[in-house]
């Protein structure tokens, strides 16, 4: 009986019900870890995408404490602020003192010094905006061509602005930590789920029907059945992609499948060649 090779014995093993269980033996070791890294990158593809296309990021969750200094009072000594060419230009230079930290703008040398030895800064200077939050490192966000405040009338919209030229400076950092980080998270929860549901298949050798002998065998059975719902869970990314819908699409679509594995075939070569016997 001729085999296919690999991948092309995994594709096919993922179709049918009946296929996921008699292409349990198909893979070694070294193949279910290249199946597992190609399921999670398929739902990874969506979501990189979808980053790909992101224009701005929350900067008050990297520096929480800095952008708690932004009240109405700094809305107000902006307001009239003037922005040309990579320059702000404010009516008035100001410079705020507070409790936990101090904001000014378009200040003196001195002033951005003193400002910077507070546990808190944002300093509105006239070709950056410069944040210090803490014991983080201090950092400056060059502005951009198409950065403005002006019109800019409550707390939010100037968060969200600089939220915007924060972003831009730092997207290639922040979209590949977000990135790394889901990919490490989306693999664990694939390997976790791969492992506890071969242990679940793996123990009903116990039954009378079942011909499953090995852990191996359980894990290909499982990689398999995840991989036609994985499948679709990326394609439903590409038309619309949520990552919640995805992750549910993926995990239902594994449960009734390996559901229907086990209706169909009891997890025996016997119910299966009985089942071929019938067909002739």
């Amino acid at each position: 009986m001729k085999t296919d090779i690999f991948p092309l014995n995994f594709f096919k093993s993922i179709i049918t019900p009946k296929r996921v269980f008699t292409g349990r033996k198909q893979l070694n070791w070294f193949q279910i870890v290249i199946v597992l890294l190609f399921i999670n990158g398929l739902m990874m593809i969506p979501l990189s995408l979808s980053m790909a296309k992101m224009d701005s990021y929350p900067v008050e969750e990297t520096y929480p404490n800095a952008f708690d200094l932004l009240d109405e009072s700094v809305i107000e000594f902006l307001d009239g602020a003037e922005f040309s060419e990579g320059t702000l230009t404010l009516s008035e230079p100001f410079f705020e003192e507070y409790d936990n930290g101090i904001v000014g703008g378009n200040v003196s040398t001195a002033q951005e010094e003193k400002a910077l030895e507070a546990p808190n800064t944002l300093l509105f200077q006239e070709n950056e905006l410069i944040i210090k939050d803490g014991e983080n490192p201090v950092t400056s966000v060059t502005y951009t061509k198409d950065f403005s405040i002006e019109g800019v009338s409550s707390i939010e919209e100037l968060k969200s602005e600089l939220s915007r030229q924060w972003f831009i400076q730092n997207k290639t950092f922040i979209v590949g930590s977000l990135l790394v980080s889901l990919f490490i998270l989306l693999l664990v929860s694939i390997v976790l789920i791969t492992l506890g549901s071969s242990l679940f298949v793996y123990l009903s050798k116990k039954g009378q029907l079942s011909t499953i002998r090995t852990y191996k065998e359980s894990v290909n059975l499982v990689v398999n059945t995840l991989g036609l719902p994985t499948i679709i869970a990326s394609v439903l990314g590409f038309i619309q992609f949520d990552i919640i819908t995805m992750l549910m699409t993926q995990t239902f679509g594994f449960v009734i499948l390996l559901l229907l594995v086990f209706t169909k075939t009891r997890f025996s070569d016997d119910v299966v060649n009985q089942i071929n016997n019938n067909k002739k």
